[in-house]
């Protein structure tokens, strides 16, 4: 059967770009090799989501907003809030069982949407530099799908890499990605206990100045005490810190504190390794929480996600790659179709370390859409964790509610494609634009600026 869109990946940004191009028209085939849509927040259960805003002002709107309405109306997310840490300006703690729900919800709301889950890439057919076809294997079998256009969204850029579009892993010094971390779930955490310990020392802890933690309990610290466990033989894991975030319901919390390190996220073997490792942390990190921490005597495991979470894979040339100097200077683009808040965030690929770079708390640049745009390939998009970036500004870039509006930016860019009959490359940016703000995003940094 042939579509006019066929998404690789029904993560964050395949989701969005699968509504938006549907919305716009167009028949759609999205591709996943899970069994629920959602990617990293879903299955990875990465939350809070982060950076909805700079400052005050709301950077990032339309579907992304919606999802988190939806949410809301679920009682799953506590909505925007102030960052608790002060690395951004604002986090939404959200129910990723939840999340799976709204997707399902807004996906099924749109007859042009076809998806196609428990199916992997297998290859891709191309003809005359353009791509003619993808084929997928499942329990059916093998079948090649064909469309007019094609959006990656997996996330390390499956498609793009069988396409030959050229491509970098990791830092330059020596290709090490940053750590991939396994989430999960824990529950019987007694908060005030927590609180008070936190508020008795916070020399040992990360926390805005002025934040009331009875509003929301994120922790980012424990330093003291990892030294000691780590002394003891208590606490292994290369990581310099605890990392955990309140859910959304009672005593419950998300912890972000495995980390593995000097593994590839796009090998079958080392994602191995890598899932292994996960698991052997966590059973380190619950004895750790009882042993160590006040409050986390009736602490118990409630959920792992279903899969590692990756920070960064393959990062591809495209027309424009996003720089460190385009974040930290907070550049604006006129071909900009999305814009970003988060801190350049890198997580020492080799080591314990997270280091934050920024000149300024309340800042935001814009993306351009020619991070999205291989050279050569004239129907083919990349969007999400994959586009083209320096290690540096991925490190920034990579967070759902940027590539939730990287997604919504490239489903609207297809859909505008095939109307004009035109490649990615000649396509008119300011069309793109246009249409992202008539479905009430902000496609550039003066959007919000002029509300």
């Amino acid at each position: 059967m042939n579509y006019d869109i066929i998404i690789a990946g029904a993560g964050s940004s395949g989701c969005t770009a699968a509504i938006a191009a549907a919305r716009m028209g167009a028949k759609v085939l999205i591709i996943d090799k899970n069994a629920y849509l959602g990617g990293m927040n879903t299955v990875g259960m990465v939350c809070p989501i982060m950076a909805f805003h700079s400052g005050t002002n709301q950077i990032v709107k339309g579907i992304p907003q919606e999802i988190i309405d939806r949410l809301a109306t679920k009682g799953s997310t506590l909505g925007h809030i102030p960052d608790p840490l002060g690395v951004t300006s604002s986090i939404t703690p959200i129910e990723p069982a939840a999340l799976r729900l709204v997707y399902f919800e807004m996906m099924s709301e749109q007859p042009g949407i076809t998806m196609l889950l428990h199916s992997f890439i297998r290859g891709i057919e191309m003809k005359d530099g353009q791509l003619t076809g993808i084929t997928v294997t499942n329990k059916s079998g093998t079948a090649t799908y064909h469309a007019h256009k094609y959006i990656d969204a997996t996330g390390d850029g499956d498609i793009a890499a069988l396409s030959e579009v050229k491509y970098e892993e990791g830092r330059p010094t020596d290709n090490f990605s940053q750590p991939m971390t396994l989430m999960f779930k824990v529950g019987g955490v007694d908060y005030k206990q927590v609180i008070a310990y936190m508020y008795q020392n916070p020399e040992q802890f990360i926390l805005s100045k002025d934040y009331n933690l009875e509003d929301y309990l994120a922790v980012s610290g424990y330093f003291d005490i990892v030294k000691v466990a780590r002394k003891n033989g208590d606490f292994n894991i290369p990581r310099d810190r605890v990392l955990f975030f309140q859910g959304i319901h009672p005593g419950e919390i998300f912890v972000n504190t495995t980390r593995v390190i000097k593994l590839s996220g796009i090998s079958a073997e080392e994602l191995t390794l890598a899932e292994a490792a996960g698991y052997n942390q966590i059973g380190e990190i619950l004895e750790f929480f009882k042993k160590y921490l006040p409050g986390f005597l009736n602490s118990y495991l409630i959920a792992v996600a279903d899969t590692i979470g990756v920070r960064e894979s393959r990062r591809f040339h495209c027309q424009y790659t996003l720089g460190i100097e385009d974040v930290y200077d907070e550049k604006e683009s006129t071909e900009s179709i999305a814009v970003c808040a988060f801190p350049i965030d890198i997580h020492d690929p080799a080591g314990a370390e997270l280091k934050w770079v920024r000149h300024k708390k309340n800042f935001c640049y814009d993306i351009p859409y020619g991070t999205m745009v291989p050279k050569k390939i004239g129907n083919l998009l990349i969007t999400g964790r994959c586009i083209s970036a320096s290690h540096e500004a991925l490190a920034s870039c990579r967070i759902t509610s940027t590539v939730m509006a990287l997604g919504q930016a490239a489903g609207v860019a297809a859909a505008l494609a095939i109307r004009k009959k035109t490649s990615f490359q000649e396509l008119d940016v300011s069309l793109v634009q246009d249409t992202l703000r008539e479905q009430g995003a902000i496609p550039t940094k003066a959007d919000f600026n002029n509300e």
